[in-house]
């Protein structure tokens, strides 16, 4: 996954750089590769902005033609960068379980066509 960072009074150490992208891993291994031809990299922005002292991060995704937005705010950076990346992750598990079941749709008829 390819992410983009976007800071707005705050600079990221490379040590918190790694620990996000250490965290993207499981949203990367349920998007990445899910496109037409069957290959392909999603792409992630990642905004972190700190307002007062509150840290408040964006991240965003297309996948799909569906945006999936996760964003939080927590006085700690690290905690509100967590908290963004579990609600894009569950976003990213619904849309992917739609699209999976969307398309395997049962071709067999039903037990009640076959008592007719």
């Amino acid at each position: 996954m390819h992410i983009t960072y976007t800071g707005r009074h705050v600079d990221l150490a490379k040590g918190q750089v790694e620990k996000i992208e250490e965290q993207f891993a499981k949203v990367a291994r349920l998007l990445d590769g899910k496109t037409r031809d069957g290959v392909g990299e999603q792409e992630a922005h990642v905004r972190i902005s700190l307002e007062g002292r509150r840290h408040c991060v964006e991240i965003d995704i297309n996948f799909h033609n569906h945006a999936l937005v996760g964003s939080a705010s927590a006085e700690d950076v690290n905690t509100a960068i967590h908290d963004a990346i579990h609600k894009l992750e569950a976003q990213a598990i619904k849309v992917t379980k739609r699209w999976t079941d969307a398309k395997h749709v049962s071709t067999k008829p039903s037990d009640a066509n076959a008592a007719d």
